[in-house]
């Protein structure tokens, strides 16, 4: 069976030690877009005198380093309470920060897994508005760490 996005929720989590994935990750609600990560190879090139044709290596890999996340502002109240729960992230990792642990993203996908990034929350930006359209919140974050696909670990609310 092809599986869809229904159920995909974004959760985060602050390390407890440092180093350590977290085990648990809180569920932010009305999440409508979590932008991909592309990872590419930058090429050192290694071609000398004698060679025709250029050669080239691997070097390392680049995730473009920039990571939106979108929420949806239109039930009534739900953008009040994402204000919060991303404010509650930012205060939670600027605080790990101080003592050295990461904030972690985990993008759950029910019948596959789990994505994980280390990442540092951006701020809520004022978002673009039009006549005749919905309330859409789309915050620029920074990738520290792209850590890939695991085993799944499903975002709770908090107290769940």
């Amino acid at each position: 069976m092809d599986l869809s996005t229904i159920g995909v929720r974004f959760g985060w989590a602050v390390e407890e030690t440092a180093g350590t994935k977290p085990t648990a990750f809180k569920w932010i609600k009305r999440c409508n877009k979590i932008g991909g990560l592309n990872i590419s190879k930058e090429k050192i090139e290694t071609t000398c005198f004698e060679d025709k044709i250029k050669t080239y290596i691997a070097g390392v890999s680049d995730t473009g380093g920039d990571w939106n996340i979108n929420f949806n502002g239109t039930e009534k109240g739900s953008a009040t309470d994402i204000v919060k729960a991303w404010n509650e992230l930012l205060t939670a990792s600027e605080e790990g920060a101080e003592s050295g642990k990461a904030t972690w993203a985990d993008i759950f996908i029910p019948g596959f897994g789990s994505y994980f990034v280390k990442f540092q929350p951006g701020e809520i930006p004022m978002p673009d508005l039009e006549p005749n359209g919905k309330l859409d919140i789309q915050i620029s974050n920074v990738v520290n760490e792209y850590i890939g696909l695991g085993e799944a670990i499903e975002p709770t609310e908090a107290g769940a």
